[in-house]
């Protein structure tokens, strides 16, 4: 008796929409970090204002981070040029950090969330298949109905 389905046996090759997904669940996760950090910084904004400031900016990022991934799975063109916009901006910014000699990049962990993440994101949807999903999402949603 076999323990797989037969809808899940058959669909073995990925589909051209699987890029735009996958895009979304790395931008899920790095808004998941970025509201940790604004989630972490709320308590040193009781000694410096600032951090409030901060806090408050990175947390709303984290959110419109969320919406955004949230629209990148169902495939709207909008959402992957905010999104590209968005994470080039942040690896540009990122690139910027670790050429200074301040030391804001440095170990594994930042390299992974603040390079190659973005990076993976952006090759994603710059991909042939990337490209093609939300080129055929465009022309079946011409009408504007979701």
């Amino acid at each position: 008796m076999s323990i797989t389905s037969p809808a899940i046996s058959t669909n073995t090759t990925a589909s051209p929409s699987s890029a735009p997904e996958i895009a979304s669940v790395l931008v899920v996760t790095q808004a998941s970090l970025s509201l940790v950090a604004g989630l972490s910084a709320i308590p040193f904004g009781i000694v410096e204002p600032g951090f409030r400031v901060l806090s408050l900016v990175t947390i709303l990022v984290a959110i419109a981070m969320f919406w955004l991934a949230r629209n990148l799975r169902r495939q709207r063109r909008w959402a992957r040029r905010w999104v590209t916009a968005l994470e080039a901006l942040s690896l540009a910014a990122s690139l910027l950090l670790m050429v200074l000699p301040i030391g804001a990049v440095r170990g594994p962990v930042p390299v992974l969330v603040n390079l190659v993440m973005p990076a993976a994101v952006l090759w994603l949807l710059w991909s042939r298949s990337g490209r093609a999903a939300f080129r055929k999402a465009g022309r079946s949603d011409a009408g504007g109905a979701a």
